[in-house]
């Protein structure tokens, strides 16, 4: 009888709580299985550490159930809350409001991990906010396929709408009649009570990159939720910034110096021609690589030019490459720093000191107006003029890429804004033929190696275009007074189909200086950076005014901290020099690798927690410790040295 009364209890309780439960287990399928394709398809993106024993599989799979389950619980309960009240409200209430609203929820965060399987390898991270801010290539470019892929895309789209949509349905159905998940509500009360009362111990489980507790930062985007690091990231408000203080404050002032005073170039006054090359990676120029490319015009200016082989970006976005390149500060915000509240800080604003100088500045895109916000920045720097697509006359008969306008057809309008300039200027060119998805126009017929990937192709014609534009330009008179510095926003793959990437190849760049007027073939090998172009830029055109830079210039090579820094993941910052790179996570506050890339080049030996005493890893430790330290004071409005 005790038995039967027993099962007599649970049965019912099962059944009253078993549509909502079904409804969770369903949706916690559907983000297992996206998963799993996002682990499979980006697995050689992740760095070293994602492969192991048997245990190690076990605790990826752990944090993934646990990190789904818990933005599940976050939306869910809600919905089932809601559900509840709906039976003391009208039953419109709940059919045509309550469950569309939580539909489209849903919906939206199922999307959201959708679209991070292919975005993923384009940042290198799960989505956060600055999604926000190039809402426009995840769909636009990202998914430049063949009508077949977009169809069969959108069909499997159709589909998974179709069943969230049937889901929901059937949840809200079994809420009509009858008491339905009484002791779930409850239990999910009490939890939501308990959380309320302990939320600062709670809130740190709530944080997507609590898993590191006992994961690594290199296995946190497969298992992360792509809606919990978007949301969370666009609510944080700028709590991201770090703000440790890991070390006396004069120890990090003397390792660590932002305040700085440049050496001129030269007494005169020289033109500036930044090229900033999109996506290009250094494999291009590495004549060891199966990815160096034949490049006429390059192969030829590198014969009269300074090339920098160990030159490194700070980060994998093109927006956070452009603030590192015109003015010299890292972003530490998840947002672009132009979008951010940060702006007002202390900053040398390329523009304006160039313009105290008597420099015209000029900013040519071939993207339309402000994308990417690229307007913002040029005008928060202070550039005299912004050119895009629609300054140039018939801009819309001329050959172009999914991103804009086509090199060839912005360079010549580049070349004629540069001969109208009042002397000296400053004047900056961002090319996008070389972006994914790598289209060329029509028109280009050159006959190119059958093992060249897209990617390579797209770097020849820009070669191509670049080509034409010297070809015009040395004829005129001031191209013998102009510095050319040529510098990729950020590394990505040169071929998608055969990846090698680790934390010292995946952001090595090119990055070239060419004086016409001292013309001397020169191969640095000292470890410079994007953080350095903006000094080189000032250097050459004699400003000597105190400058606030993380870099210093490369015309001045006693100026150079000889080490790059980056920012690989929200709380991940490493630091690389000539032979070692560490990674430095400030939300555990350790070390969390450190390879000797030299004598270890495909990083398989994590020597961050080697029992030896290791100088060089120390001394490390607290170079990206004081860069941290001083970045969070200047983020603060604090003054800084």
């Amino acid at each position: 009888m005790k038995l039967s009364s027993a099962a007599n209890t649970v049965r019912p309780a099962w059944q009253n709580n078993k549509p909502f439960l079904t409804f969770l287990a369903s949706l916690l399928l559907i983000y297992s299985v996206l998963k799993i394709i996002f682990y499979n398809y980006n697995h050689p993106l992740l760095l070293p550490g994602t492969t192991g024993s048997f245990l190690s599989t076990l605790k990826l799979v752990k944090w993934s159930l646990i990190c789904d389950l818990l933005c599940l619980l976050s939306i869910n309960t809600f919905l089932l809350l809601l559900l509840q009240a709906g039976r003391l409200l009208p039953p419109g209430f709940t059919r045509w409001i309550t469950l569309p609203a939580f539909m489209i929820i849903n919906t939206a965060a199922i999307l959201l991990n959708v679209v991070d399987i292919f975005y993923f390898r384009f940042r290198f991270q799960r989505a956060n906010a600055d999604l926000l801010y190039v809402i426009d290539h995840p769909f636009s470019q990202v998914f430049h396929f063949n009508v077949f892929i977009l169809l069969l895309f959108a069909l499997a789209l159709l589909l998974l709408i179709w069943l969230l949509w049937k889901l929901h349905r059937k949840l809200y159905t079994s809420f009509v009649d009858g008491r339905r998940a009484n002791l779930l509500t409850l239990l999910l009360i009490g939890m939501l009570g308990t959380a309320l009362l302990f939320r600062n111990r709670i809130a740190n489980l709530l944080l997507p990159a609590y898993p590191l507790v006992e994961l690594s930062s290199n296995e946190l985007p497969a298992v992360q939720n792509s809606f919990h690091s978007f949301v969370y990231s666009v609510f944080r408000g700028g709590d991201e910034i770090p703000k440790h203080a890991y070390l006396p404050a004069a120890v990090a002032d003397s390792s660590f110096r932002l305040k700085k005073t440049l050496t001129p170039y030269t007494t005169g006054k020289k033109n500036v021609v930044l090229f900033i090359m999109e996506s290009v990676p250094y494999d291009f120029f590495d004549s060891s690589s199966v990815y160096k490319v034949a490049m006429p015009f390059f192969d030829s200016l590198l014969r009269v030019s300074t090339f920098y082989k160990n030159a490194f970006g700070y980060s994998h976005e093109s927006n956070k490459g452009i603030t590192a390149i015109l003015a010299g500060i890292p972003t530490l915000t998840d947002i672009p720093f132009y979008h951010s509240q940060f702006t007002n800080i202390p900053v040398t604003k390329t523009g304006t000191a160039l313009g105290e100088l008597g420099y015209h500045s000029l900013f040519c895109i071939g993207d339309p107006y402000d994308n990417f916000g690229f307007a913002k920045c040029a005008n928060w720097l202070g550039f005299d003029a912004y050119y895009c697509e629609e300054d140039i006359a018939g801009y819309q008969r001329l050959p172009s890429h999914p991103m804009g306008l086509q090199d060839e057809a912005v360079l010549p309008f580049f070349y004629q804004k540069i001969d109208e300039v009042n002397k000296p200027f400053f004047a900056v060119h961002y090319n996008i033929s070389t972006h994914y998805p790598y289209t060329l126009p029509g028109n280009y017929s050159e006959k190119l190696p059958a093992t060249y990937t897209a990617p390579m192709k797209s770097m020849r014609y820009y070669d191509h275009c670049l080509q034409q534009f010297f070809n015009k330009a040395k004829t005129q008179s001031w191209f013998s007074e102009t510095v050319f510095i040529f510098c990729s926003d950020h590394w990505l793959l040169p071929d998608d189909n055969k990846i090698d990437f680790n934390a010292v190849t995946g952001y090595r760049i090119p990055l070239i200086f060419f004086d016409p007027g001292k013309p001397a073939a020169e191969t640095r090998n000292e470890v410079v950076s994007q953080l350095d172009v903006m000094g080189t830029v000032l250097s050459v055109a004699g400003y000597k005014d105190s400058i606030s830079s993380y870099g210093g210039s490369l015309t001045n090579p006693a100026s150079l901290r000889q080490v790059a820094f980056a920012k690989p993941g929200a709380t991940l910052y490493q630091v690389t020099d000539s032979t070692q790179v560490l990674g430095f996570n400030t939300s555990t506050g350790r070390v969390e690798y450190f390879y000797n890339y030299k004598k270890d080049p495909l990083l398989k030996t994590n020597l961050a927690t080697a029992e030896n005493a290791s100088p060089a890893r120390d001394a490390l430790t607290m170079l990206i410790k004081s860069f941290i330290q001083k970045a969070g004071m200047h983020y603060s409005g604090r003054t800084v040295k």
